[in-house]
């Protein structure tokens, strides 16, 4: 890719997120969640429980990683260890009622400030965007697994 259009690419990319995202954000700062716990807990979400060592996988960080998030989203009651039943010295780890209280109020938070944005927007161009954005994750998740996005 040349690179005027990588810049003006990357430039969009954080402009889009620095307005997209200030309610998570400030909502994600009063419960004093990182990026990371939060996307540890949108896996669990999304994916059920699982074993800390596919975590660390899934994240692209060692289990130590994983475990140090785990121990705070434990702390916090939003995550809680279980026995594998197949394995006894596996550890997964699963989202509380609480910790999916939390991401609840983040979607209806994030919903509320993304709608009338969306609106203006129109359907068509809203339809154009997460088929550009599905593109982009897919691309994303082919560079990571080929291990090519770190420097």
């Amino acid at each position: 890719m040349n690179k005027p259009l990588l810049t003006k690419a990357m430039i969009s990319y954080g402009q889009a997120l620095a307005v997209a995202d200030p309610i998570r954000l400030r909502f994600w700062d009063k419960r004093g969640l990182t990026m990371a716990q939060l996307r540890l807990m949108y896996i669990l979400f999304m994916d059920g429980e699982q074993p800390v060592g596919e975590l660390a996988e899934r994240m692209s960080v060692r289990p130590p990683t994983v475990t140090g998030l785990t121990d705070r989203l434990i702390r916090q009651k939003l995550i809680e260890r279980l026995p594998d039943p197949g394995d006894r010295r596996v550890v997964r780890v699963g989202l509380t009622n609480e910790g999916r209280r939390i991401l609840g109020e983040i979607a209806v938070a994030s919903s509320a400030y993304l709608e009338p944005i969306f609106s203006q927007m129109g359907e068509e161009k809203v339809m154009e965007l997460v088929g550009l954005l599905d593109e982009f994750t897919k691309s994303a998740q082919a560079v990571q697994r080929e291990g090519e996005f770190l420097p």
